[in-house]
């Protein structure tokens, strides 16, 4: 992996700055006193943000701004061929990914902890962030992928040495980092454009731990079982499902709250959190542990899950339509589909009314059987167009044949799609508008109409 040091760069610009890791890279750096400014295609809700910063942002890749630069960052959504990317190599400016620039990041604290899976990392990583930030005496620097209500920001740069981040294992971005603790959640199959099978995503996450001195691992995937062969540091266990170095036991629900004990290898103690779901219990057990083994008291972890109440678009209350009320939720694989349908089924008494976005073409096509059983969680089903990203529309597959094989309704657009929520929505419903794309505007186009 390549070797890079942040120390004397002055000016830097971010390709693609208005990704919600890459905003918040500009503004840690920001921070610490060197010059940002970027491109991205277009407005939202980041590039705002960074504009009310005082970050200069370009909106057309024809004449980026790159005077007086002497770094540029470009995100995994765009290549070296991007224009932007070219112009800057063009003028031997150093270019390098927003993975080896948070690899450099993290070298320069003392403690970090990396939340790694192929879900839960955003909840996760907040969750910690959360629990070391109302911890008395701590000041830590975070950075992670949904805005965390508590700080209305992505991150937070601190000044207690410790740095908690999301570590995505996309096109292997997690293996720049090499974090003093590094958190597996979970190991499965997931972006299929880039990972052929789980055997190449277990290998993966492996070479990840291996840079680690600690690695806190859910004893109930497989796949972290996996990766964890061979590693030689520090193995720390947790679990729902058995007993372990954490593990949960006595687990009581609430409208979709758990509480349960929670046994730590000194003693036990009991939790509550404040998100629900059955997999946020195995997510505050990740917490959990990553703080304990870095020096947190279980009496001060506890607090602080108490004190998370989660992050942007993870189970998102967001208002309500017609007496129902409606939620913004991320997941865009069909495990997430699946606890989140799972938990809205323990939170109400009425109909459940999912209207869902694929994300990708590829994870459409490769999981597709799994889409259909995880959407059949809800009652009533609308799917809108596939959210691109990345891929042309090749594949064969559609939102259409995917509300066909699931027996939803296609909806095509968001305004289609809000006209159907507007039309079926009544009181005591529950509401979810979920994916990992753009899906959250229909929201927006509700409340234009009302």
């Amino acid at each position: 992996m390549e070797e890079f040091l942040l120390q004397g760069y002055k000016k830097v610009y971010f390709a693609g700055i208005g990704g919600v890791s890459m905003s918040a890279l500009a503004l840690i750096l920001r921070a610490k006193g060197i010059e940002v400014l970027g491109y991205d295609r277009s407005h939202s809700h980041e590039t705002d943000i960074l504009e009310s910063h005082g970050v200069d942002v370009d909106y057309s890749e024809d004449s980026p701004k790159l005077e007086g630069v002497d770094l540029l960052v470009y995100t995994a959504a765009l290549n070296t061929s991007h224009p932007v990317v070219a112009k800057a190599a063009e003028l031997g400016i150093r270019c390098i990914t927003r993975a080896v620039l948070l690899g450099a990041i993290i070298k320069e604290y003392g403690v970090s902890i990396g939340v790694a899976g192929t879900h839960g990392k955003s909840t996760t990583s907040g969750m910690i962030s959360r629990i070391f930030d109302v911890t008395p005496g701590r000041d830590p620097s975070f950075a992670v992928g949904a805005l965390l209500p508590f700080v209305n920001a992505y991150y937070k740069v601190g000044t207690d040495g410790t740095f908690i981040f999301e570590a995505d294992e996309y096109k292997d971005s997690f293996l720049h980092f090499m974090p003093t603790t590094a958190v597996v959640l979970n190991v499965y199959h997931d972006h299929p454009d880039y990972f052929k099978d789980l055997d190449q995503v277990v290998r993966s996450f492996s070479e990840y731990i291996s840079h680690s001195a600690n690695a806190v691992l859910n004893a109930d995937s497989e796949g972290a079982v996996r990766c964890a062969e061979n590693y030689r540091g520090n193995a720390v266990w947790y679990s729902v499902k058995q007993k372990a170095d954490y593990y949960a036991a006595d687990v009581t629900t609430n409208k979709g709250y758990a509480s349960y004990t929670l046994h730590y290898p000194q003693g036990e103690i009991r939790v509550s959190l404040s998100v629900p779901g059955m997999h946020n219990v195995s997510n505050s057990l990740a917490a959990f542990a990553a703080c304990h083994i870095n020096g947190l008291t279980p009496e001060e972890i506890v607090s602080g899950i108490a004190a998370f109440t989660g992050v942007s678009r993870r189970f998102e209350r967001i208002g309500e339509l017609n007496g129902a009320e409606a939620v913004s939720d991320y997941a865009h694989h069909p495990d997430e589909i699946a606890a989140c349908l799972s938990t809205a089924r323990q939170m109400t008494d009425g109909r459940l009314i999912t209207v869902f976005q694929p994300h990708t073409y590829s994870r459409l096509k490769e999981l597709f059987p799994g889409f259909v059983r995880s959407l059949s969680l809800a009652d009533i089903v609308a799917v809108t167009d596939v959210f691109s990203a990345r891929e042309a529309d090749t594949l064969g597959v559609s939102g259409e044949l995917l509300a066909q094989a699931c027996g939803g309704i296609y909806t095509g657009s968001f305004e289609s799609a809000a006209c159907f929520l507007r039309e079926t929505a009544r009181p005591g419903d529950l509401l979810i508008i979920m994916g990992a794309g753009d899906i959250y505007k229909v929201w927006d186009e509700l409340k234009k109409s009302s």
